[in-house]
Formats: C-alpha cells, structure tokens, sequence
C-alpha cells in the first residue's frame, strides 16, 4: 500500500506505476482519496502512526513530498519508531532541482520577486517537479520558478510550490493518454522523475 500526501500525487503516481511497470501494478495500491481523507504531510505522518498503532499487517510506504513540510513531518518518524512493514520516506532528490529558479520571499534587505536559481531539493519539489522535462519547460526554453512561501521553523527554511500547478497537471493527463494510446510514444517522453519515485517504493523494504 502506498500512501500519498494529497489526491493530486496519486493521480500522477498511480497511471505513472501502471504505465511504467504494468506487470506489477496489481501489486501496488495507492491511498483512495473518494473518501476525502485529510491530505497533507501531517496527516499522512498521523496516518502512519494510526496505521502502526493498529498493527496493520500489510507492507505500508508513506511517501511524502520532497519538500521542506514533508521533510519536517518525516523527523518525528525515524525508522526505529515505526514496525518493520512500515515505511516513510520521500521522494528522490532530482538532478533538475539543484539548481533551479525560484522567486524569493520578501525580506528586510531584498524585495520581493527577484529570481534566483537555488537547490531546491528538500524544500520545494512536489510531484509536479516528477512529471517530467518535457513537461516543465516552457516554450521559450525556461522553467516554470519556484515561489517561497510560508517560513517552517523547524527546518529553518522556506516552503517553495512551484507556479502554475493545475497547467502542469492538466499536460501530465495529455501525456498519460498518449502514452497510454502509444506505447512506443514513451520512448520519446521523460519518465525518469516518476521512475525514480516508484524504484523507491519498490525496494523500500530490500
């Protein structure tokens, strides 16, 4: 079972999973969101401890955003606190991240809006940043920025979401029908961000 933070993320991991690994995707099942569970990267944290509590026999991976949130809910759930068939962990760092734009918070000695280029794994990269290059760039060969947002104390750093999340989404389900319609499309379509995420479902428990 594969537990996400929000409905958005298993509507792009699980036809990723489907398309990229069709001989396994019986064995996956990914968290149902009509029946509105609380999404976020604290109640999925809460979930894994309810799900331990509970003495749930199956094999559980929460995976969290590779975000500065889901960084900081994953600090209270060290492996020794949770059973051997649960997980938490979160999504692989990406090469395209260690340097990508973003759109600075407003401080005391910079105004707000200037861009700058910054690593933003660990703080800003949500699946939207796994759905591929071939999605995120833009016509004229630039990156969709990534906007700071709220400060998370106990990480000392910014939260980042990059801008223009529902277009990003909307061409992901364009993708999907093609490569669903055409195999052989997938060859010429990046995967490599989905494919890192589901390699570390995959072996969370080797």
């Amino acid at each position: 079972m594969v537990l996400a933070e929000g409905r958005s993320d298993v509507a792009i991991l699980e036809p990723g999973f489907a398309l990229l690994y069709p001989h396994l995707k019986d064995l996956v099942r990914f968290m149902d969101f009509t029946y509105r569970p609380v999404g976020g990267a604290g109640p999925l944290a809460s979930a894994l401890r309810t799900f331990a509590a509970a003495g749930i026999a199956n094999r559980v991976v929460g995976l969290f955003d590779n975000d500065t949130a889901g960084c900081d809910a994953l600090r209270a759930l060290r492996p020794d606190t949770l059973p051997a068939n649960l997980r938490a962990l979160r999504y692989p760092d990406l090469e395209l991240a260690r340097r990508y734009p973003t759109i600075r918070p407003p401080t005391c000695d910079a105004p707000e809006g200037r861009q700058e280029h910054a690593d933003i794994n660990g703080a800003a990269c949500s699946i939207e940043l796994y759905m591929g290059r071939d999605l995120l760039v833009r016509e004229n060969g630039s990156l969709p920025p990534v906007q700071w947002r709220s400060f998370v104390p106990g990480m000392n750093r910014y939260q980042g979401e990059i801008t223009n999340k529902a277009a990003q989404q909307q061409a992901f389900q364009t993708k999907v029908r093609t490569a669903t319609d055409s195999p052989s499309a997938m060859a010429t379509q990046d995967w490599s961000g989905l494919q890192a995420i589901c390699e570390t479902v995959l072996t969370a428990f080797h």
